[in-house]
């Protein structure tokens, strides 16, 4: 679904290779402020809808990650990877299929180790782009975490997991400063009304709790 309630994440001055896309105009960003991938996990972010494709950098702490850029023509139905690559830290990287699509970035960690990241995922310039279309959606292996979807006015965080998972929502100021945690609970499944305070931005965020792996999607509606 069309929703006007996300925010871009700084990824910060760790990677510099960012700059020239946003000097060159790109809009707004959907990002994984942060992140921690056990081996086999999978974060997507949410859609992007765009006539003249994506882009993205980021990093995953390890030797190396899967990113993954998938594409449909329709905001809900089946997508396909148009761009792939395997990288600890990719520049900015473009993809673009001719014509108006559904771009989201998925990014896989195929090492055999637990690493924390982060990345940002864009329209091109000039892209006639929406976003935060859908939810996250994601396979976390046991202690996995990441915060995605932002906000700073009134919205339901909505949450759905197969197995229990720990709801949680960072917030943060203006300026970017970590300001407290709201804790959702534990549980499988999640519907909350949430209503930030002046220059407060609210990140959702989820963890899993559980010894199995959990197959999950957050949304900010």
């Amino acid at each position: 679904m069309l929703t006007a309630r996300r925010r871009a994440g700084a990824i910060g001055a760790v990677i510099v290779l960012g700059t020239a896309l946003a000097l060159s105009g790109a809009t707004a960003a959907q990002a994984v402020t942060t992140s921690n991938l056990p081996p086999g996990s999978i974060i997507c972010t949410d859609k992007i809808r765009s006539d003249k494709g994506t882009a993205f950098y980021g990093f995953v702490r390890s030797a190396g990650a899967l990113w993954m850029v998938r594409a449909g023509s329709t905001a809900d139905g089946t997508d396909s990877p148009i761009l792939q690559l395997t990288s600890a830290e990719p520049s900015t990287t473009y993809a673009s299929w001719p014509g108006t699509f559904y771009y989201r970035l998925c990014v896989t960690q195929t090492q055999p180790v637990t690493a924390a990241g982060r990345w940002n995922h864009f329209a091109q310039p000039s892209a006639n782009a929406a976003f935060g279309i859908g939810p996250y959606t994601a396979t976390l292996g046991s202690g996995g975490y990441f915060c995605g979807p932002s906000t700073s006015g009134p919205s339901r965080i909505v949450g759905t997991s197969g197995v229990p998972v720990r709801w949680t929502v960072d917030v943060e100021n203006g300026d970017g400063d970590f300001l407290r945690t709201i804790d959702l609970g534990t549980s499988t499944s999640l519907d909350q009304l949430l209503t930030p305070g002046d220059n407060e931005y609210f990140n959702a965020c989820v963890r899993n709790t559980s010894s199995a792996p959990a197959t999950l999607s957050l949304d900010l509606t």
